[in-house]
């Protein structure tokens, strides 16, 4: 089983490998959506941002859905599991960013993740593996037809960015039911955790194609480990709504990746009720080894009503 950590307890030889990891899959892994015309990595842009609309858009929705976190999980693993194949190294997982700066907190440096975009240059990034002048990460899926081929960011300058603090992670994970009101765990958690930090970001995190940004998948893997957390912490109380009665939101519905006249990124299929825990996907996080079967305990080292979030937020 799979273990994720934090990004701070990371090793500098296990950022490497998870870079080198990202820059084979962006580089030297073939596209299965767009051959010819972008790489493995880009078909999980390709995948979000048809999950926001556009041409290709497919449904039932992910975001502003109670489908959020299930969908994101399965996105996740499967973008998990093309960089173990890109780099024939299956130790290699997901790290989580927990949005604080502090210290060793910080994953924009110059050695992991790269710092933010210069003004006199379109907000490109600058500095580390993923910067434009480095060339090997060049953008190539954009919500439009064409854009800036450099990775771009412009941290904290849009309106509503934030970077949340604990307070909110912890008001976040007082919340109940799963969904079904404006004062959920579902809606407070993507309105005050997810949405802010896409827009604190800002550049390509702001858009339907933010996975260009791979800082991405770790804000996204926080929010997946918060999701345990909220379960942990509220046992009594169903993992996800609607539970029935809802057929493209339920616990039978199939998680949707395409269109249905497009090609799949991925030949497996999933239904909400598959992906409850993260065992079940051959996963988990370091602080709860302890109580997931098969899983070494010590982690590697340092028919309700469904009431949607009104936002103008498209990432």
């Amino acid at each position: 089983m799979d273990i994720r950590i934090n990004h701070r307890n990371m090793t500098r030889e296990q950022k490497t490998t998870l870079v080198e990891a990202v820059l084979r899959l962006k580089n030297d892994t073939a596209s299965v959506l767009r051959p010819g015309q972008q790489n493995r990595y880009d078909d999980f842009v390709q995948v979000h941002k048809n999950a926001m609309g556009g041409a290709d858009q497919f449904q039932p929705m992910p975001h502003r859905s109670p489908l959020f976190f299930p969908w994101h999980r399965v996105f996740l693993r499967q973008f998990e599991r093309a960089l173990q194949t890109a780099a024939n190294d299956t130790s290699i997982t997901l790290p989580f960013w927990d949005w604080t700066l502090n210290g060793p907190n910080d994953p924009f440096t110059p050695t992991f993740l790269g710092g933010n975009g210069d003004r006199e240059q379109n907000f490109r990034v600058v500095t580390g593996p993923f910067a434009a002048q480095a060339g090997q990460f060049q953008v190539r899926v954009w919500d439009e037809d064409a854009g800036d081929p450099g990775l771009r960011r412009d941290f904290g300058n849009e309106a509503g960015a934030h970077l949340p603090d604990n307070e909110q992670v912890t008001a976040a994970l007082s919340k109940t039911p799963y969904a079904s009101g404006p004062d959920t765990w579902l809606n407070f958690c993507e309105g005050m955790l997810h949405d802010p930090v896409h827009r604190w970001v800002g550049g390509n995190m702001g858009f339907n194609s933010s996975p260009n940004d791979p800082v991405f998948f770790l804000h996204h893997c926080y929010l997946d480990l918060l999701w345990e957390r909220w379960k942990r912490q509220h046992p009594t109380i169903e993992p996800y709504l609607p539970q029935a009665g809802w057929p493209d939101l339920d616990l039978e519905a199939r998680l949707v990746f395409h269109a249905a006249d497009k090609t799949a990124p991925w030949t497996e299929t999933w239904t909400v009720g598959d992906v409850l825990t993260t065992e079940a996907l051959d996963y988990t996080y370091g602080q709860f080894t302890a109580l997931a079967p098969n899983c070494p305990v010590t982690p590697p080292p340092s028919g309700p009503t469904v009431q949607l979030v009104e936002d103008d937020l498209t990432i």
